[in-house]
């Protein structure tokens, strides 16, 4: 028998493979975990002095890589919800508004060979010049880069290099892919607008704000950009109330008998849309062209005949179609009967009073907007209420259904009655106090929701003068312009009526937002419509502007007093109201209100936030001491945990050192192993142990957040403050390099920059015995006597030790004029987490 044949290739692969797990200096078999990598990334050591020792003499550097902007784009999370066909129209766009404007404005720099290079900040630099289709393309490119970080060189063919650039802070990065995104949108470019809102939605550069979300998908989806409507489908609440009906669909065929029927329906705008169903298939489920990309506010326009031009989509408008085809289905298949109703929100007082929940509210006041000037007078006259009355009347929706009106007038004021087929004076009654509000100019709208998923507010003035707040779905105003494009489509002059849409909060208030009247709103909807000659000409706005408080004009912020039962309001910038003398973040307008709420506002005083308020430190004084905080964790001692010994009598030379707890022993002690005296074990009382106080609270698919024990980021009493650790544990999360200096550097600047003193503040002295550390820290002679203790240590120590003492020195460097910036030792935290 022949001898065997070696594999020449597979004894090549063998020889590769140990060498590659062996040191390139010394050839040992490397740890697993334990190894050095040479800057070329190609061969590696088993340590630095190894390293050191035997240089790697074909070392070519670090690796230069390139990589494409296009395909980062194309590799976002929500690029993944767009379909085929969007995105390769997204990629006609980009190629036409992106790429050749680009490129024709660098050549006209001078750049011309294809391995011309140009920073981030030449992109900056060009996108300031002008307002051309060139700067727009420059403003969008950099706020690309800024967003991703890809702040190397860029050539000509679009190749972004990993060198020559500058390392500036996560944060600052942010910040200005926003700016450069938000100059790009306000040019008109359609892709930036979609950017634009992905900031909003995900609060980069930006505090994140589903509203403003949906606005500039909107606008971007009226510009006629590729995927924008795909992209609001998945943000939107139109869609999600539509598809909330599916749950109904699917018991009515476990429940229902043939011959029986089912109504859906509800409190929303996406009932509102599904009872015109028959209009959505008329319409193939989208909408006539808008009059335009922005809201102008105007009325009396002219007619616009909208040949050529390509139709709105519908937000909801694929959900709607799945919908009504399964409801087809169960009609033909199962003999079931479907009917749909819209049922309104009601009058301010009670609706808002059934929203109001348990939820945590917002930590600082409550900010409102003045709307736009609203261009006619809709204040609503008797003939008009006749009028309406027998137009509704008159109303048959469908050749099928012969009732009097297409929506149904239940309501808070009727929905335990037995006639629920008449109007509601009481809505009426209300839609007529809101309409003349608006046309005096007596409305302000919230930015953002005071409680999580209970909506936005509108505070307006009732026909006694006396302010009247009541809540408001989150809709964007692309939602409640689809839903009155579809009303306006459907031919019924009684349902774009100023009365009927008034009667409903959810409905109102989106439009008054973004037009400043219902007639504008209109009138931008269906500009192909002469709606002088449908419903008469719009009466100009006469009314005596009044406005909420003196000074207020559009476009103007207001402050809420913190009381949520109270309705008094101040501008931004005034100093009318005062803080809160405990947590100076809230105020309010009177002692009475901030009585009334300290029930409330005890559980969120001491809880700040440094991103948001301007002195983070918190007084030992007032309500709510130590003695009225609940404990949220219990101070037992875990074994692994580090902790303090004291008060040993017959071993004192014990006390103030820090040891690791071990396992439980006879008698009740507890073995801690000292990291001192080379790991001397010892038995000690639990009572000669002081807890470290540091807790972590996990959250789910989200970063950490550590509290000490009453379960507050910043607390007085405990004398600790986590603000600049969680928000390293965010970058973390973020998948942010938080161990970089820069980003340590930035979290501390942002922190300690927002401090300030007050006179005298800063006169403390050093006391003999005791570190810089533990400066301040007489009234708190626990919490020094444990700092003292974690500072001595050289060794490392547990995670929670190590945050124990950043959080010290943190909290008492508000009380030290700065000085103990450079020892909270934050890098050390970082490289931990």
């Amino acid at each position: 028998m022949p001898p065997r044949r070696s594999n020449k290739k597979k004894v090549k692969s063998r020889d590769r493979n140990i060498k590659a797990t062996c040191c390139q200096g010394c050839s040992k078999q490397l740890d697993k975990d334990n190894f050095v990598y040479c800057v070329c990334t190609q061969v590696r050591f088993c340590s630095s002095s190894c390293q050191d020792d035997y240089p790697h003499h074909g070392c070519t550097g670090p690796p230069e890589t390139e990589f494409s902007v296009t395909s980062m784009l194309q590799n976002l999370p929500e690029e993944e919800r767009v379909s085929r066909d969007a995105r390769n129209d997204r990629d006609a766009e980009n190629r036409e508004t992106v790429q050749k404007p680009l490129m024709a404005y660098i050549l006209s720099k001078g750049l011309q060979g294809i391995n011309s290079r140009f920073s981030v900040w030449d992109l900056a630099k060009w996108a300031d010049e002008g307002d051309g289709p060139g700067n727009q393309a420059c403003a969008f490119i950099a706020g690309s880069r800024f967003r991703h970080r890809l702040l190397g060189e860029t050539r000509l063919d679009g190749a972004v290099s990993n060198t020559g650039g500058d390392d500036i802070p996560v944060l600052e990065s942010q910040e200005l892919a926003f700016k450069y995104f938000e100059r790009a949108a306000k040019l008109g470019h359609g892709i930036a607008m979609q950017s634009l809102g992905t900031c909003f939605d995900d609060g980069v550069g930006v505090k994140s704000n589903r509203r403003r979300c949906n606005q500039w998908l909107w606008k971007s989806v009226l510009h006629g950009s590729a995927g924008a409507i795909e992209l609001l489908d998945c943000r939107a609440l139109l869609p999600l109330e539509i598809r909330a009906n599916e749950g109904t669909l699917q018991q009515a065929m476990q429940m229902m008998q043939p011959g029986q029927t089912m109504q859906l329906g509800g409190p929303n705008l996406g009932a509102l849309l599904l009872v015109f169903h028959d209009v959505l298939r008329r319409e193939n489920f989208s909408l006539p062209p808008f009059a335009g990309n922005w809201a102008t506010g105007t009325v009396n326009n002219p007619v616009q005949r909208m040949r050529g031009h390509s139709r709105t989509p519908l937000i909801g408008g694929k959900d709607a179609k799945e919908l009504l085809l399964k409801i087809q289905y169960l009609e033909m298949q199962l003999g079931l009967n479907f009917t749909f109703g819209y049922l309104r929100r009601g009058a301010a007082k009670q609706a808002t009073a059934q929203t109001r929940g348990a939820d945590p509210r917002a930590k600082d006041n409550q900010i409102f907007f003045a709307p736009p000037f609203a261009s006619c007078d809709e204040t609503v006259t008797d003939d008009m209420i006749n009028k309406w009355h027998d137009q509704s009347m008159r109303l048959a929706y469908s050749q099928s259904d012969s009732s009097r009106c297409a929506y149904f007038t239940i309501c808070v004021h009727n929905e335990g009655s037995q006639d629920k087929g008449g109007f509601c004076r009481a809505c009426e009654a209300d839609a007529i106090e809101r309409l003349d509000a608006i046309a005096r100019g007596q409305v302000v709208l919230s930015l953002d929701e005071d409680l999580p998923h209970r909506g936005q507010a509108a505070i307006f003035r009732d026909k006694n003068g006396a302010l009247k707040i009541e809540t408001w779905k989150t809709y964007a105003g692309g939602e409640a312009e689809c839903v009155l494009a579809t009303l306006a489509a459907s031919g019924m002059p009684s349902y774009v009526s100023p009365l009927f849409i008034a009667q409903d909060p959810n409905y109102l208030w989106p439009l008054i937002a973004d037009h400043g009247s219902i007639r504008a709103a209109v009138e931008f909807v269906a500009p192909h419509v002469d709606w002088n000659d449908k419903i008469g000409a719009a009466k100009e706005n006469e009314q005596e502007q009044d406005p909420i408080i003196p000074g207020c004009r559009p476009g103007k912020h207001l402050r809420k007093c913190g009381n949520g039962f109270c309705n008094n309001l101040e501008h931004y910038r005034s100093e009318t109201f005062q803080y809160c003398s405990r947590c100076n973040r809230r105020k309010y307008c009177s002692t009475e209100c901030q009585r009334d709420d300290w029930p409330i506002h005890k559980l969120e005083c001491s809880i700040t936030n440094s991103e948001t308020v301007a002195n983070p430190r918190l007084d030992d004084a007032g309500e709510g001491n130590a003695e009225d905080k609940p404990l949220k964790y219990d101070l037992k001692l875990d074994q692994g945990e580090d902790c303090v010994v004291h008060g040993l009598k017959g071993k004192p030379q014990y006390n103030g050192k820090v040891g690791v707890i071990g396992e439980s022993m006879e008698g009740g002690r507890v073995a801690v192993t000292l990291r001192y005296d080379e790991g001397n074990v010892i038995s000690i009382k639990p009572d000669n142990l002081y807890c470290i106080g540091v807790f972590c609270r996990k959250r789910k698919k989200k970063s950490r957040v550590f509290e000490c024990k009453h379960g507050l980021v910043c607390c007085a009493d405990c004398y600790l403050d986590f603000t600049t650790i969680n928000r390293l544990a965010k970058l973390k999360y973020d998948g942010q390099n938080m161990t970089s200096a820069a980003a340590i550097e930035q979290c501390e600047e942002i922190y300690f920059s927002s401090l300030s003193l007050e006179p005298g503040e800063s006169s403390f002295s050093l006391d003999e015995g005791w570190p810089m550390e533990c400066v301040g820290m007489k009234e708190h002679p626990e919490q020094r006597y444990i700092l003292r203790a974690l500072v001595k240590v050289e060794s490392p120590m547990s995670l929670h030790a190590t945050v124990a003492r950043t959080a010290f020195v943190t909290y008492g460097g508000a009380f030290t004029d700065l000085v103990l910036r450079g020892c909270t030792k934050l890098g050390d935290v970082a490289q931990m987490l």
